[in-house]
């Protein structure tokens, strides 16, 4: 069992917050996509990758900008590798102002039968700030478009912890967002990547971070609103309908293998990771020469596993599964105990080492503790 990832790096803007690897060269489009048929077609040939993937994932970027005769072009490619299950979940991330009837209806019949869609808020302030190109109508409409094309899968992200100025917006935008029929959240606190435009920002005081308090607040009343609204709270940022979790980052999380191609796109299996180059240019050319693009790889130790086991594990709600070999080198349960006396953590009757609800809050500060 794995997941395909593809990573379409074409964005027409920066987002201020943004730091995935993207270039706004749309003419490259057709070169990019022949160069990533190859790809798959190489790693096909690999008796690894023999069999069908179980998910499929187009994230960006924006895969969205991709022509629909590219986006034909690609799942024609897989389909002729890979006999796919009728079942399998293939997911595409879109934004708001990309999505028309026409284009609805073409990725329904590509086979596309989940939709990412990259809301983030519902302010049209908001949406101004964070160099978004769509508006909160045309998220709005791009969510109907959606569900009239027979697409009832349908994710959308949403930021919180804005920066002061903006973080009054969160209560509407969370209540606007649980209006909609919509099966599926993800929803994120606002970080400052180093090298983004927003770091930038913040160093020249043109933004002022919120507090940790508001964070907390904001966190908090996601969480309430989803439980009400009848959303499963599956992973730490990520809420669904019964049936609507996302199985495609849910394998990540059990750590299970992944293919992702495209420039940037990591790929794991069984302890070694590997990744692509960072250079849409180089990608093509090393691929129209029937070279991988790989950038580079690691092994990792097992103190390492143990590490990653205990990080993607606690996020979950099902959480760390004792039993995994990869915990066997470490005293976890030592480690755990002041945690567990002061009811952040759980010990379930299933062996599993997971959060209660105080406890959502401090996942990184605990999972530093366990590694």
């Amino acid at each position: 069992m794995w997941g395909l990832y593809l990573h379409i790096p074409f964005c027409p803007t920066r987002c201020v917050y943004c730091d995935f690897y993207s270039q706004s060269d749309l003419s490259l489009q057709s070169s990019f996509v022949e160069a990533l048929c190859r790809e798959l077609e190489i790693y096909h040939d690999r008796a690894t990758w023999a069999t069908p993937p179980r998910t499929i994932y187009l994230g960006g970027g924006t895969p969205s900008s991709l022509p629909l005769p590219l986006l034909e072009r690609l799942m024609q490619q897989i389909r002729s590798l890979w006999r796919l299950d009728k079942t399998i979940e293939i997911t595409i991330e879109a934004n708001p102002e990309d999505v028309s009837p026409e284009w609805a209806n073409g990725v329904a019949l590509l086979g596309f039968n989940r939709i990412s869609l990259g809301v983030q808020s519902w302010s049209d302030e908001t949406l101004r700030f964070l160099h978004r190109r769509h508006s909160a109508a045309q998220a709005e409409r791009a969510v109907n478009y959606i569900r009239q094309a027979g697409i009832h899968n349908v994710s959308i992200d949403l930021i919180f912890a804005l920066p002061e100025g903006y973080e009054r917006d969160w209560t509407e935008s969370l209540a606007h967002a649980l209006a909609l029929p919509v099966t599926h959240f993800s929803a994120y606190g606002l970080t400052y990547e180093r090298g983004t435009r927003l770091d930038r920002m913040r160093e020249r005081r043109e933004v002022i971070p919120s507090s940790e308090e508001t964070y907390v607040t904001q966190y908090y009343a996601l969480v309430a609103a989803c439980q009400k609204a009848g959303f499963t709270h599956y992973e730490l940022s990520n809420w669904a309908l019964p049936g609507f979790a996302s199985q495609h980052n849910s394998a990540y999380w059990a750590g299970t293998p992944y293919l992702g191609l495209g420039p940037s796109a990591h790929s794991y299996m069984s302890g070694h990771r590997w990744w692509d180059v960072s250079d849409i240019h180089l990608y093509i050319e090393r691929l129209q020469e029937d070279q991988l693009p790989i950038a580079d790889e690691e092994w990792l130790s097992p103190t390492e596993l143990y590490e990653e086991c205990v990080m993607l594990g606690l996020r979950t709600s099902r959480g760390i599964d004792l039993r995994r070999a990869e915990l066997q080198v470490e005293p976890i349960m030592d480690r755990a105990t002041p945690w567990l006396d002061q009811g952040l953590l759980i010990l379930t009757d299933d062996d599993h080492l997971r959060l209660t609800h105080d406890g959502l809050i401090w996942c990184d500060r605990i999972c530093a503790a366990l590694c």
